[in-house]
Formats: structure tokens, C-alpha cells, sequence
């Protein structure tokens, strides 16, 4: 399973609608990667599998791919009761 550890934002940050990119470290190993929200979103409805990972808390959660009303594709947690997981609590890069 490929493990987001950190995100960027654009303004103003508040959702996860404004993700621009991941960082995740993929299934198996190897070097850390970048990627775009759109990318991540595309590669979940082709069946990867995503998870957030805090690198302090090591919190976890399910990475599920979403479209607003507006149309616009993006990312977010599984809901699970726990905010300690959640994409936008990761750390900014």
C-alpha cells in the first residue's frame, strides 16, 4: 500500500480540495514520491491503495478518491471518528 506522509496546499487550505501534491513513499519500498492530487485520485479509481501515515503519531487511515458537486476530483480519509489521521493534518511541504 502506498503511504501519504506529507502534503502541499494552495490557499486557503482549509479542505482537502486544496491538496495540490502528495508525498508518499510507494508499495514496496523505495524512494519517496511526489505527486499531484489529480494523479493520486486517477491511480485509486485504477484500484492502488492509498493510506495517510503521521510521522510523529504514526496515525493511519484510508485514502479514498472523491469529486465535489463542483466537479472537481480530490482526496480524503475514510471517515473513522479519529481527525489525528486525516489528510490535513499531515505535515506541509
Amino acid at each position: 500500500m502506498n503511504t501519504i506522509e506529507r502534503v502541499r496546499m494552495s490557499e486557503p487550505g482549509s479542505t482537502c480540495e486544496h491538496i495540490t501534491y502528495v508525498r508518499f513513499r510507494p508499495a514496496g519500498g523505495g524512494t519517496t514520491r511526489f505527486a499531484s492530487r489529480e494523479q493520486v485520485h486517477a491511480w485509486i479509481q485504477q484500484g492502488r491503495s492509498f493510506r495517510t501515515e503521521h510521522p510523529v503519531t504514526g496515525a493511519s487511515a484510508q485514502v479514498d478518491a472523491r469529486v465535489s458537486p463542483a466537479g472537481t476530483r480530490y482526496i480524503a480519509t475514510v471517515a473513522n471518528g479519529r481527525e489525528t489521521d486525516n489528510l490535513l493534518t499531515l505535515p506541509y511541504f
